[in-house]
């Protein structure tokens, strides 16, 4: 028997400074898995004709955690405080350490806003061990042709972070632990996906319907990944899916968090609000 899927939970729909995304983690009594401490979902048409200071997110700050952003569909840019210009297509990855400070923006490319068209992002935060917090900040792209990929048993695997066997990502993190999107459209293909016994972790479905070591979940739908004697998850593919696997060693540290800082205690989070209202992460215009 596998034992490692703890529950499956349906993403809640929020409003997020206007933008409508799905939010399976945190849920209800669930704050966080392990050191992941937030996934959000958003999938929008937009119209085009506009200007790309009208979405996305503008300037503002980060400490102490890494914000993370699968870009599955459309084209994301990013702006930081660092310098930082930079964009990244379908099928990439922005890896951001907000280490000891950061100023960014995150809005679709400038040709998306003005000519339109699907915009799909995963953006996930990763907690940082409180001896790396205050290291200083990085950003870490990852373009989809740099992405370790392969095909196994009918399903595409893409290694965003970590370790596969002998396939090493080129993303460094500072925290135990292995990132993964895997597509198939073929039903009734399976795929084990090693994960090691002591890991947690949170398998999201995006689209589509697949097991879960015998269970099932929908586009939307988040798999809880516990401890146990298990060495792998087992997948099937029910009808064309595409499934975020997150999993990671657990961080037995206390998480305070406020808004975009997440530190160990109150006073790392006052002193972050200061250091912030200071002009200390730097500063970064529309």
């Amino acid at each position: 028997m596998n034992d490692r899927i703890q529950r499956i939970i349906s993403a809640q729909r929020v409003n997020m400074g206007g933008n409508w995304i799905e939010q399976p983690l945190p849920h209800g009594s669930l704050e966080r898995i392990g050191p992941f401490l937030l996934i959000h979902h958003w999938q929008e048409l937009l119209p085009g004709d506009q200007s790309p200071l009208e979405i996305g997110v503008g300037p503002h700050p980060h400490r102490g955690f890494s914000p993370v952003t699968c870009i599955y569909s459309g084209a994301l840019r990013h702006r930081d405080s660092l310098g930082t210009d930079h964009s990244v297509t379908a099928g990439g990855t922005q890896w951001m350490n907000s280490g000891s400070g950061i100023v960014h923006s995150e809005r679709p490319s400038d040709e998306l806003a003005e000519s339109g068209g699907l915009l799909e992002i995963i953006q996930f935060w990763v907690n940082t061990p409180r001896a790396q917090k205050m290291n200083p900040p990085s950003y870490q792209p990852l373009s989809a042709s740099e992405t370790p990929s392969w095909e196994e048993n009918g399903w595409s695997i893409s290694l965003v972070q970590g370790e596969w066997g002998s396939t090493v990502s080129p993303i460094h993190a500072d925290h135990p632990m292995r990132i993964c999107n895997l597509q198939c459209d073929v039903p009734g293909a399976n795929l084990s996906v090693p994960v090691n016994r002591d890991w947690v972790g949170a398998i999201y479905v995006l689209d589509g319907n697949v097991r879960i070591n015998g269970q099932s979940a929908e586009g939307h739908q988040m798999a809880v990944l516990q401890k146990g004697a298990a060495e792998t998850i087992e997948l099937e593919c029910l009808d064309p899916v595409r499934v975020l696997f997150l999993s990671g060693a657990e961080l037995h540290e206390p998480v305070f968090s406020h808004g975009p800082f997440v530190m160990n205690d109150i006073e790392g989070v006052q002193r972050a609000i200061l250091d912030y209202h200071d002009g200390k992460m730097g500063e970064l215009s529309e």
